[in-house]
């Protein structure tokens, strides 16, 4: 049985969607079913073109959300950079409203990926 999950993500200023769906690919297990991508609103164009790509949905996240969430690990240069210290753990466990991360925080040069489970089914399996 698939299992739905979201993926967050967080990029370095001018990451294209390729980079980060890379990123996605390298994490993904083939038993996961990405029901949604997320990350911080002030990456909503990045999060709408690979949502669009993938065909799920995405959603963004004021830093002052993210920051409310409680994560393993944390970054100051990106606290400093855009107000919260989690950009794709805390994405994925708000928009999946999940406790815990299947993946927390794949770090690559320019993206990192987290992976949360969802209670959501995902869209191409039956009910």
């Amino acid at each position: 049985m698939r299992r739905g999950v979201v993926i967050g993500i967080g990029a370095r200023a001018g990451v294209g969607p390729d980079e980060v769906l890379q990123a996605i690919t390298e994490v993904i297990d083939e038993n996961w079913s990405v029901v949604s991508i997320a990350s911080i609103d002030r990456k909503a164009e990045l999060v709408a073109a690979i949502a669009s790509r993938m065909g799920v949905r995405g959603s963004t996240f004021s830093a002052s959300d993210l920051s409310a969430v409680v994560t393993e690990s944390g970054s100051d240069r990106v606290r400093d950079a855009v107000g919260t210290a989690s950009v794709a753990e805390a994405s994925a466990l708000l928009a999946g409203s999940a406790r815990c991360l299947l993946v927390p925080k794949a770090v690559g040069a320019t993206v990192v990926v987290a992976v949360a489970a969802t209670d959501e089914e995902p869209a191409d399996l039956p009910h």
